[in-house]
């Protein structure tokens, strides 16, 4: 039987939502994880904002705007979002339609909107193009009574742990026949890679901030020179005309005035003009400086830099997210093997049982034979196993007796 999968996880800086988004909405242009099929992007489904691309920090803070009511200003390093997936195995989804996958994610949806509030949810997106079908999801961590708070809502381990709960049996209450995940603990398998993955992620993340902070500084300051020389209205007395006498040869002289051009300034207009002028110079020598020298250059590479860098957090990103299901799929293969062990161990001290009356006095040549057998194949002997395990508990029988 396949099984329900709920994770959720905080998230801590407005940098990683960006980051998520960018996956989620499949806004980069070259991806390294070879599991995307983009062939398959296009049946990708926004359940809640449809074809239409979304901010989603700027859906958080709408969210936290219209939702929050405490008195308290919300702390800068508060925790706004809640990032999650849910899914399952490819048993589950491989006998299903489209129609039938989309119809999963709506009921899972359902939940999540009835766990958390409707209004809190603020993007519910299925991928079909990976090679599990799955659907991320985002929660903003307002409470009933309007607080901002992920503690409250996510809770602790045991939360989690009743959080999967209702969600299995809300999903099973549809019909879908899906036994419970298991614990994310269970299995510690590649837990080190996704640590490493974790803190190059932080790393790369902190670089970017550190550069991107640099590229803003020095855009600022070739803005304030850009600023600076834009034209500026130049006050004047008045403008000069020039006053021509035509004479006639019958009647008055006529008289015509025509502007020169040029303009008339008081000593204290043309002291400023003369300021502005030098001054202009000086900044155009400067700004000019400015852009043919190193720290031209300098903003130039810290461009190249953050282009890098941002290209470089959007992989991590991607291949965490590729390591959190293999994790997840191997969680649930572990679980399954172990199911299976449990099975056969019952038959095997079922068999052991009754070789041993139908043997009887015969039972430890039968034994013998199976033990060489067993030796010349090069495999372990579990039947040999079991009889130990059996004869200690006949003696710590007896000994109990005994006393």
């Amino acid at each position: 039987m396949s099984y329900s999968i709920l994770r959720v996880e905080k998230v801590k800086q407005a940098a990683n939502t960006i980051g998520i988004q960018k996956h989620v909405q499949r806004e980069n242009n070259n991806y390294n994880n070879k599991d995307i099929d983009h062939e398959r992007t296009h049946l990708n489904v926004d359940l809640i904002h449809g074809q239409e691309k979304q901010n989603y920090n700027e859906l958080i803070e709408k969210r936290i705007e219209e939702g929050y009511t405490g008195k308290r200003k919300i702390r800068s390093d508060a925790i706004r979002h809640i990032d999650g997936i849910i899914t399952s195995d490819n048993m589950f989804f491989e006998n299903m339609d489209q129609d039938q996958v989309k119809k999963y994610f709506q009921d899972s949806l359902e939940f999540l909107e009835d766990e958390y509030g409707k209004e809190n949810v603020v993007y519910a997106t299925i991928h079909m193009d990976e090679s599990t079908p799955h659907m991320h999801f985002g929660v903003v961590p307002l409470t009933e009574d309007g607080r901002l708070s992920a503690k409250d809502v996510i809770g602790n381990k045991s939360a989690l742990t009743k959080l999967q709960d209702r969600f299995n049996e809300f999903i099973n209450d549809k019909g879908y026949q899906l036994e419970r995940g298991e614990p994310k603990e269970v299995t510690k398998k590649k837990h080190q890679d996704m640590d490493r993955f974790k803190q190059e992620t932080k790393y790369h993340e902190k670089v970017f901030l550190e550069v991107q902070q640099k590229v803003e500084k020095q855009e600022e300051r070739l803005d304030e020179l850009t600023a600076t020389l834009e034209p500026k209205a130049v006050k004047f007395k008045r403008q000069e005309v020039k006053t021509e006498v035509k004479d006639k040869l019958f009647g008055k002289s006529e008289v015509i005035k025509k502007k020169t051009g040029n303009l008339v300034l008081t000593p204290t207009q043309y002291k400023k003009m003369n300021e502005q002028v030098t001054a202009a110079v000086a900044i155009q020598k400067d700004y000019n400086r400015l852009k043919d020298t190193d720290l031209a250059k300098e903003n130039q590479q810290l461009k190249k830099d953050l282009k890098r860098e941002d290209e470089r957090y959007e992989d991590l990103t991607e291949e965490y997210t590729n390591l959190y299901l293999e994790n997840e799929r191997l969680s649930k293969e572990n679980s399954l093997l172990k199911s299976h062990i449990s099975v056969l161990e019952k038959n095997l001290r079922v068999l052991y049982k009754n070789t041993k009356k139908i043997f009887k006095d015969k039972f430890k040549g039968f034994r013998d034979v199976l033990k060489g057998d067993m030796e010349k194949q090069g495999v372990e002997n579990y039947f040999e196993r079991v009889h130990v395990q059996e004869q200690r508990k006949m003696r710590e029988k007896n000994n109990s007796l005994e006393r």
